[in-house]
């Protein structure tokens, strides 16, 4: 962990243009600019935040997405700021995934492919299921990775949890119509881990591919404390969201109140069982 564990966190919104990949690493490039100069060490991207979901036409801005991706790996070497946010990630064997990815100084410390697919508009038709959680050793200790409806799996969140993780970064596309639950959901997974989470969701409008509806984002962008005091949140227009921090929390918190010690691992494995039928 940074020797000085007083940090400024930040999240970066903006209104993702669909498939537009230049416009949307022009945005990037400021804001992240904006984030390192006022001194933020950390800043998490939307989820999807070059292209947004592209669908069947995802394979015609694969050049263009890596290489986005590949500037900003070097504009966390530039800026010195750990950035994460997720992207298509297009394999080698023909599979394609939402994958995140946690930049260094210029390096790839860690990547992690989204566990839970949104079925309801249908990501799970377009993408691969990721299959491993992610913890990544930083110059700021242990950052956990998740990606926007993971949020609402808390089993995915404490296994993250169990490896020490201090922070949890979220890059999102969470609707207006389901505002609520994105507040309650950050705040809670906070509570119940004890740790910082970084949570981005992008602003504006977009017309749904799945069922062409217009769908508003909110820009509601979340810096939760380990008690699940909100620090710091969007107000729907592009922004830097950002808020000073003190690492130790997490420690001090978790020392109150030892979750992790008071576990019952002897026991989750039967109350996980399904029940037997009854006569």
């Amino acid at each position: 962990m940074s020797p000085d564990t007083n940090v400024k966190l930040a999240s970066i919104q903006w209104d993702v243009e669909l498939g537009q990949v230049s416009a949307n690493l022009e945005k990037a490039r400021a804001l992240v600019k904006q984030a390192a100069d006022d001194g933020n060490r950390l800043a998490v991207l939307p989820e999807m935040w070059a292209t947004s979901f592209m669908a069947d036409a995802a394979t015609s801005v694969k050049s263009a997405v890596e290489d986005a991706e590949a500037e900003i790996q070097d504009l966390s070497k530039r800026h010195h700021i750990i950035l994460v946010g997720s992207n298509y990630e297009f394999g080698d064997d023909g599979k394609i995934y939402n994958r995140a990815r946690l930049f260094e100084e210029g390096e790839i410390l860690g990547q992690y492919r989204k566990v839970h697919l949104f079925s309801p508009l249908g990501e799970d038709r377009h993408f691969t299921h990721g299959e491993e959680i992610c913890v990544i050793d930083t110059s700021l200790g242990k950052i956990a990775v998740a990606i926007c409806y993971d949020l609402r799996f808390p089993e995915l969140c404490r296994a993250l949890y169990l490896e020490e993780t201090a922070i949890l970064c979220l890059p999102s596309q969470w609707p207006e119509a389901r505002a609520l639950h994105w507040r309650v959901l950050a705040r809670a997974r906070a509570i119940e881990n004890q740790w910082f989470v970084v949570a981005t969701n992008r602003c504006g409008f977009e017309i749904s591919a799945a069922t062409s509806q217009e769908v508003q984002f909110p820009g509601n962008s979340l810096i939760v404390d380990p008690t699940g005091e909100i620090r710091a949140k969007g107000n729907g227009e592009e922004s830097v969201v950002s808020a000073e921090v003190d690492l130790k929390e997490v420690a001090i918190v978790r020392r109150a109140i030892p979750v992790r010690k008071d576990r019952r691992e002897d026991v989750y494995p039967q109350l996980m069982r399904k029940p037997t039928p009854q006569s």
